[in-house]
C-alpha cells in the first residue's frame, strides 16, 4: 500500500525525495569533511611551525641526539608531522656577531617548509643556509664563501630562553676568549622568515663540530605534532617525566590551532541545524499536501471501520521509504561532494568512513518520519461524516 500510494503520487514524492536527498547530501559532506578535515588541517598548520619543545634541565646542559627519535617514540603514530634538534653556537662574521645553527638540515626543512629561501638548501657539508640580516650585513650572495669564527676558549652553548612558551634565542652571544677556530664554507641558500632565523648560520652537524671542536650535541629539540592543545600538553607531561629534559607545548601555536578548529566545527554544526531543518520542512510540506489530497480516502477507509493505527503506519511508512530512498542517495552525493571539496581546498583526498553513511541514512530516516508526524495527525483527525457528506 505504501509503494503503491507513492507511485501514485510520484510528482510530489519525487520533491519530498529531492529535498531529503539535498539534505542528505550536505549533512554527508559536512559529517565527512568533520571527521576527516580537522585531522588534515591539523597537519597543514604545522607547516608554519614546531608546537613543542624539549630543553635540557639546568642551566648550561645540553641535550644528547638521541633525544630526538627517542621522543619521537613516544608520540602517537600518525602525530609527528617533523622533529629536529639544534645545537646554537656564538661566531663571528667580519667581527661581527651571530649564531650558528647546527642541525639535519632536511629535517629543518620538513618541520618549516614556509621559509623562503633563496637559492637552495645545502645538500653537503661545507655548505650553509644564511640568515637574510647577516647577507645583507656582510654582503654575501649566493655562491660567495664566509669565513666562521668561533672563540674556542669558552665551550658553553648559548642557550635559548623560555618565555610565555616561547623560545628566545636573543641571549646567545659571542664569548670572550684568544683562541679562535676559523671555517669557511659556501652559502647555499640565503633564509628569510622575518623572525630569529634571520640572523643564523644553519649547517651541517660535521660543520658544527669542526667548529667548536667537541662532540655534536643538542641545545634544544622542537617537534611538530598534529594534536589538540588539551592532547598536546598532556603529551608534553609525558615526556617531562624524564629527569634529563623537559617538554614544553609552544602556547601560541597551540591555541591558535584549537581556536580553528573550533571554529570550523561550529560552523558546520550550525549548518547541519539548517540543513535538518530544511529537511523537515520539505517533507513536512509535501506529506501535508498527500494527505489533503488524499482526505476522501482516509474518510471513506475510516467510516469502513480501519482504524487510526493503520492510517498512522502507511504515512509514517511512506515517511520512513523517503528518507531511506533519499537518505541512501544522499550519503553517496554527499561523499563525493566531501571528496571535491577536500580536493580544492586541501589537495589532499578523504577516506570513506561507513559510519558517516550509516549515521547519514539514519538521519534522514528519522527527520523524515518526524517530518510526517504533524500531517499524520491530520490525517487521524480526519472525520469520516464529514468526508461523506462532501463537507
Amino acid at each position: 500500500m505504501v509503494m503503491a500510494s507513492i507511485l501514485r503520487r510520484r510528482s510530489r514524492v519525487l520533491v519530498a525525495m529531492a529535498a531529503v536527498a539535498i539534505g542528505a547530501t550536505t549533512l554527508s559532506a559536512l559529517a565527512t569533511i568533520a571527521v576527516d578535515v580537522p585531522r588534515q588541517m591539523a597537519r597543514e598548520m604545522r607547516s608554519y611551525g614546531a608546537n613543542m619543545v624539549v630543553l635540557p634541565n639546568g642551566e648550561g646542559k645540553t641535550l644528547d641526539t638521541k633525544v630526538v627519535p627517542e621522543v619521537s617514540k613516544q608520540i602517537p603514530s600518525g602525530s609527528l608531522v617533523g622533529a629536529v634538534g639544534y645545537e646554537y653556537q656564538p661566531i663571528t662574521i667580519n667581527d661581527l656577531p651571530y649564531v650558528s645553527v647546527g642541525a639535519d638540515l632536511a629535517a629543518v626543512r620538513k618541520l618549516s617548509p614556509f621559509w623562503y629561501v633563496d637559492g637552495a638548501w645545502p645538500k653537503r657539508e661545507g655548505s650553509v643556509l644564511l640568515g637574510k640580516q647577516i647577507a645583507n650585513a656582510t654582503d654575501a650572495k649566493v655562491g660567495s664563501q664566509i669565513e666562521l669564527t668561533r672563540l674556542v676558549e669558552k665551550q658553553n652553548s648559548a642557550s635559548p630562553v623560555q618565555k610565555d612558551g616561547q623560545i628566545d634565542y636573543s641571549q646567545s652571544a659571542p664569548g670572550a676568549g684568544a683562541k679562535t677556530q676559523k671555517l669557511t664554507v659556501k652559502v647555499a641558500g640565503i633564509v628569510e622568515t622575518g623572525g630569529p632565523e634571520d640572523g643564523f648560520v644553519y649547517m651541517f652537524p660535521p660543520d658544527m663540530q669542526k667548529l667548536t671542536g667537541h662532540p655534536f650535541a643538542l641545545t634544544v629539540a622542537e617537534f611538530s605534532v598534529a594534536a589538540s592543545s588539551d592532547t598536546l600538553q598532556s603529551l608534553a607531561n609525558s615526556i617531562s617525566k624524564n629527569d634529563s629534559y623537559t617538554a614544553t607545548p609552544v602556547a601560541r601555536l597551540a591555541h591558535s590551532d584549537a581556536s580553528v578548529l573550533d571554529m570550523l566545527r561550529s560552523l558546520m554544526a550550525i549548518i547541519t541545524v539548517i540543513v535538518l531543518a530544511l529537511i523537515m520542512i520539505g517533507v513536512s510540506t509535501t506529506m501535508m499536501a498527500v494527505v489533503t489530497e488524499r482526505r476522501n480516502e482516509i474518510g471513506l477507509r475510516k467510516a469502513l471501520g480501519a482504524e487510526d493505527r493503520s492510517i498512522v503506519t502507511e504515512f509514517l511508512g511512506e515517511g520512513v521509504v523517503l528518507g531511506l530512498v533519499g537518505g541512501v542517495v544522499g550519503a553517496g552525493l554527499g561523499f563525493g561532494l566531501a571528496q571535491v571539496i577536500s580536493l580544492n581546498v586541501f589537495h589532499r583526498t578523504v577516506a570513506l568512513h561507513f559510519s558517516v553513511i550509516a549515521a547519514t541514512i539514519v538521519v534522514a530516516v528519522l527527520v523524515s518520519t518526524l517530518a510526517s508526524a504533524i500531517p499524520v495527525r491530520r490525517a487521524v483527525e480526519v472525520d469520516p461524516a464529514l468526508v461523506l457528506r462532501g463537507e
